[in-house]
């Protein structure tokens, strides 16, 4: 085989080798990407639904059925974080992993049950009526206790996804440095191959 034919198949091999390294780089940004997505929908998105469920309606009812709220306080926390949990739950719904879909969708439906009980609080805050607001507890603590353990359930599986997605990173870095040290002695190769075309030139 002539040497320029050599090198030219050298050459036409280093490419598909650049080719290759493109598309890892590629792999490995879609990958970090994913990572981010998830951990800021885990901390910023159904995480501050935790809040929502676990905090801010349970201090709210509490604290007004024993006097340290009043029902116009009450009613202005709850309808002032109810649009923030919206949107925070409205985006979460673009990050749900197949491993979460159960906890998501059992969230989903508590949702629709506990947005009601927060209407029939403020019905009753609005009316003044303290003795409802305090008789609801017990049936407060059976709607929000299993959707903060639901959503504990979310973030521990978006916690493991990372991880999973981490291991992925790491073999797919450990690929790329094993082409680039592939795509080195190649361009070596091809330097050799030159430098001997031109003496037999």
């Amino acid at each position: 085989m002539r040497p320029k034919v050599i090198v030219y198949f050298l050459a036409a091999i280093c490419l598909a080798f650049a080719w290759k390294g493109l598309i890892l780089t590629k792999n490995i940004e879609s990958t970090l990407e994913e990572n981010a997505r998830q951990s800021e929908s885990s901390i910023m998105e159904i995480g501050m639904c935790f809040d929502w469920y676990g905090v801010i309606i349970v201090n709210s009812v509490v604290k007004t059925s024993h006097g340290s709220m009043t029902p116009a306080e009450m009613v202005d926390i709850l309808e002032e974080e109810r649009v923030y949990k919206d949107e925070y739950l409205e985006g979460y719904k673009k990050d749900i992993t197949p491993d979460e879909i159960e906890y998501a969708n059992f969230v989903f439906k508590q949702e629709s049950i506990i947005n009601s009980y927060v209407d029939e609080l403020i019905g009753w805050a609005n009316q003044g009526d303290i003795s409802m607001i305090k008789a609801s507890i017990p049936r407060m603590y059976d709607m929000t206790d299993p959707t903060i353990d639901a959503i504990n359930n979310i973030m521990d599986t978006k916690m493991y996804y990372n991880e999973a997605q981490s291991e992925i990173l790491n073999n797919k870095i450990s690929k790329y440095r094993d082409f680039m040290v592939l795509t080195i002695v190649l361009c070596v190769v091809m330097s050799v191959c030159a430098g001997f075309s031109r003496r037999c030139m």
